[in-house]
């Protein structure tokens, strides 16, 4: 609490103790700003992360073990990069000791070394930050709204970890990005919870939760957190569009594999913009049948699923986050899944399909 106090302003300070038989509880109660709960026994971090939940009254809520020493900044460099984009629903700090991405090489020997390692570390690395799929509950720290979305922690896992995999897998399958902060450190100690447990006792624990995880999820958990994504082509027909296909592209260019733009004999500079997005820019000819330049976008597409971006159509924030849900979710015998009342997202191999405002059109 010590290091949380020096390197932290503006929180609230929650301390779960799971059974502790020492001095822990009684040194709590003489600490005036924080706020502890008392469990008769050692329920777990799932548990004591909720009970923790319950008693917060902030947006933002930090987990964080009791066997880590925070240092300068750290607090607010996650919490510039969980802001940074509206579909970051979790971030997690570097650190000396991790399973994952988060580990990275120290070169300290000795705490008394730590606050300028981390200054000199989080200098060169100011503003960075990594992608993932999988963040370590030592120190994790989630959008309230977020977990409102996905649920709590699980709290059937008990004790033996696999509680915060299955939190970033719930993360994930909504939509939601994960990622590493490289300019907030934390020194983690090896495992001090765990250790506490004989090792017998722990390895039990371990493949207990691992069994639990699968028979939740029905196969290995992190073949489905590492998923590969299903890949995307994105179909487009354009005339005249200079004033807004760079805004409609860049709207959903992350988040797909593959553009076709079919343009339709425009006039300005809708062609050359294309170019800049694709290779797969063409010029069609119109032609009586106004299905045929739709057709010839599709055919052109290489990707197992496709979507249609009408011309001007912007994706949001929501929209996109919805798309990336499908593409760790959807599954080989869905053909077709809506992502709005006219924008759908389906398979390569079940054939043609026309945008869906493009067949009311031609129904009236």
């Amino acid at each position: 609490m010590q290091s949380i106090r020096e390197h932290t302003q503006n929180y609230e300070l929650i301390v779960i103790d799971n059974g502790s038989t020492d001095g822990t509880v009684a040194y709590l109660h003489t600490q005036p700003d924080v706020i502890v709960h008392e469990n008769n026994g050692n329920l777990g971090f799932a548990k004591g992360y909720n009970q923790g939940i319950e008693l917060s009254k902030g947006e933002n809520i930090l987990f964080l073990n009791n066997d880590t020493i925070v240092t300068e900044h750290w607090l607010e460099n996650m919490l510039n990069v969980l802001y940074e984009n509206e579909r970051v629903g979790m971030v997690g700090p570097v650190t000396n000791y991790s399973s994952g991405h988060q580990q990275i090489p120290v070169t300290y020997t000795d705490l008394s070394e730590l606050d300028s390692f981390a200054r000199q570390h989080c200098e060169e690395n100011a503003g960075c930050y990594l992608d993932v799929r999988r963040l370590v509950g030592f120190c994790l720290l989630a959008k309230r709204s977020a977990l409102d979305e996905i649920g709590d922690f699980d709290e059937t896992f008990g004790i033996g970890d696999f509680e915060n995999d299955d939190l970033c897998l719930r993360a994930l399958r909504s939509g939601y990005l994960l990622r590493v902060v490289h300019d907030s450190y934390i020194h983690h100690i090896d495992h001090a919870t765990m250790n506490q447990l004989e090792e017998t006792n722990s390895s039990i624990l371990l493949q207990q939760n691992r069994h639990r995880a699968w028979g939740k999820w029905g196969k290995d958990i992190h073949l489905l957190i590492y998923k590969p994504l299903m890949k995307v082509s994105l179909c487009m027909i354009t005339l005249d569009a200079e004033m807004t296909l760079s805004r409609s592209l860049d709207s959903i260019l992350d988040e797909i594999d593959e553009i076709i733009i079919v343009d339709l004999g425009s006039t300005d500079n809708t062609v050359e913009i294309a170019s800049n997005y694709t290779p797969h820019a063409f010029s069609f000819p119109v032609q009586q049948d106004g299905d045929d330049p739709y057709r010839y976008a599709f055919a052109q597409t290489t990707n197992p699923y496709v979507i249609w971006l009408e011309q001007g159509q912007v994706f949001t924030s929501k929209l996109i986050k919805k798309l990336c849900s499908y593409k760790f979710t959807l599954e080989d015998d869905q053909d077709k899944v809506a992502l709005t009342d006219d924008t759908f997202l389906f398979k390569r191999a079940a054939g043609f399909q026309m945008p869906a405002i493009k067949k009311e059109e031609r129904t009236h």
